[in-house]
């Protein structure tokens, strides 16, 4: 009696595209906002859901970790209501603490943090427009990590940045 072999196959994700949720940082002002994001299903754009989560910069590891699972979770596809935006429009500025733009820009360091494929099994973690030295880092977790794993992480990315600090 011969046995047929049993193949396995990975089930197929919910949403075939990489997540993607955005950090920024101020030690400024001390805090973090975390912004989970849309993709547009038509044109393939993304961008911020109009709810953003604030956590305090001295928040523990963990908490910052679990505030990014969630919101990274948050993730989904909708089509976009306006077709054209500005910057001043991110749901992110209006939720900080600054009045303008540049000072936005200057005070709020951004963290990209990215499904690697469309499974979203790992996350990829990099800075975003590190001015004024032009150096990006990157790192990679799973995204079936601790909490206090992916936190100490970030931390670490953010304290690691080569820029002027002020």
């Amino acid at each position: 009696m011969k046995i047929k072999s049993i193949t396995f196959k990975a089930p197929e994700p919910r949403l075939k595209v990489a997540k993607l949720v955005m950090v920024y940082i101020s030690e400024k002002y001390d805090e973090i906002i975390i912004a989970p994001y849309f993709k547009d299903g038509i044109n393939g754009i993304s961008y911020e859901q109009p709810n953003c989560e604030i956590i305090s910069l001295n928040s523990s590891s963990e908490e910052i970790g679990q505030c990014i699972k969630v919101n990274f979770d948050k993730f989904n596809i909708k089509k976009r209501s306006k077709e054209k935006s500005n910057k001043s429009d991110w749901p992110a500025f209006k939720a900080s603490k600054e009045k303008t733009m540049r000072g936005f820009e200057n005070n709020y360091r951004r963290i990209s943090i990215s499904g690697l494929t469309d499974r979203n099994s790992t996350m990829r973690i990099e800075t975003v427009l590190n001015l004024p030295t032009e150096i990006e880092l990157t790192s990679t977790i799973s995204a079936y990590c601790e909490p206090i794993d992916l936190g100490n992480r970030i931390m670490k990315i953010f304290l690691s940045e080569i820029e002027n600090r002020k």
